[in-house]
């Protein structure tokens, strides 16, 4: 479905939340940590304290909800993010690497990424001719992600400075070892991967500018973005309003491309809007509402919005939609209001207690609104 989109600039100095849905971290001790056995998302303990982590299973955005993992940890005072610089699943599959709009999105919100490859996996066992050239179980290299976290842990400058550090000097040996074990992998399961030799040449442009991995990769982000906003999914419930893309600056001059689902315009004010839907449930699962929530805690940090070089008054909104509901609320309201719709709308016991712990993340977060309603 075409969809008419706008296009705003913004400028973010700094992301303040408090996220009220994070789920319990799991404690892992430091001496014991193996990032193959651990959850999507912990905590490391260490003799004088803690640090929060997330892995990806992929450096693509889109893939396993990486933000509503990034979610979980937002409360965190150091957070971590483990993230592969490159993933093959094999000639037949997909080729993911990682893109500077990432690392944009991680310096604004002061994640310490470290730099993660594959060095194992097994040959695909699924029958067909497709699945034929694809591996699958991929291993990370546990010591290579170790010995970082354990620098970064004596690390004394911020995220910023260590993710640039860690890109201008660690980069280009991580891509070429996690190339070599591809190498090594396809020999050992018989599975071809994807030219190495373009792969290598993308590495030394990389290597030579590090300006030019950040034309390729926001450029590629871009391209993203525009496909995105000319796209309906099922999963999003638009109505009134338009796609947008939006290019946000931070102070560092990084421009990363967002989108968002909807944009309506309400009087002189635009409303940002992340919509999820849901089609058999009352309310969409709690990995899609903290990953539009994710976006919002940045969106409703946006310090100036331009249209068309004009300044313009926003809001956020995180829009849920249900199968079976008969009214439409919006929080923050009343908590007599919010038990009356409760009351008159058939939702799990679990989906209520999200519900409210919504009205509390309104509480402390001012900008933010959650709109609740049918899905016709």
């Amino acid at each position: 479905m075409q969809q008419e989109s706008l296009t705003f600039n913004g400028f973010i100095s700094n992301v303040h939340y408090t996220a009220c849905l994070a789920a319990e971290l799991p404690e892992y001790d430091f001496n014991e940590f193996d990032i193959n056995k651990v959850k999507p998302c912990g905590k490391i303990i260490v003799p004088d304290g803690a640090l929060a982590y997330t892995k990806w299973v992929s450096p693509k955005r889109t893939r396993s909800y990486p933000f509503a993992r990034l979610y979980d940890i937002l409360n965190a005072p150091k957070r971590i993010t483990v993230i592969p610089v490159l993933k093959d699943e094999g000639a037949d599959g997909d080729l993911d690497r990682i893109q500077y709009s990432t690392i944009s999105w991680m310096n604004l919100l002061d994640i310490y990424i470290i730099l993660a490859y594959y060095s194992s996996a097994e040959k695909n066992q699924r029958e067909g001719q497709t699945g034929k050239n694809k591996i699958s179980r991929q291993m990370f290299a546990s010591e290579c992600v170790k010995e970082q976290i354990e620098e970064v842990l004596k690390y004394k400058n911020s995220a910023l400075h260590w993710n640039f550090h860690i890109m201008e000097t660690r980069f280009g040996d991580i891509y070429n070892k996690a190339l070599d074990s591809y190498g090594e992998i396809s020999r050992k399961t018989g599975v071809s991967m994807h030219n190495s030799t373009i792969q290598k040449d993308y590495l030394n442009k990389i290597t030579n500018d590090f300006e030019e991995f950040k034309g390729l990769s926001l450029s590629g982000s871009k391209g993203a973005s525009l496909r995105e906003v000319r796209t309906t999914h099922i999963n999003e419930h638009l109505a009134d309003g338009f796609k947008a893309r939006l290019n946000i600056r931070n102070y560092l001059g990084g421009v990363y491309y967002l989108t968002t689902d909807e944009v309506i315009k309400e009087g002189s004010r635009y409303v940002i809007q992340e919509s999820k839907n849901a089609t058999k449930r009352s309310l969409p699962s709690l990995d899609d509402i903290k990953d539009g929530i994710f976006k919002l805690a940045l969106f409703s940090n946006i310090d100036v919005l331009m249209l068309e070089d004009r300044k313009v008054e926003f809001s956020v909104r995180l829009k849920l939609t249900g199968k079976g509901l008969y009214e439409t609320i919006t929080i923050p309201c009343s908590n007599r209001e919010l038990e009356q719709f409760l009351a008159r709308n058939t939702f799990t016991g679990r989906e209520k207690e999200i519900i409210r712990k919504l009205q509390v993340e309104c509480f402390y977060n001012p900008k933010l609104r959650v709109q609740i309603g049918p899905n016709q």
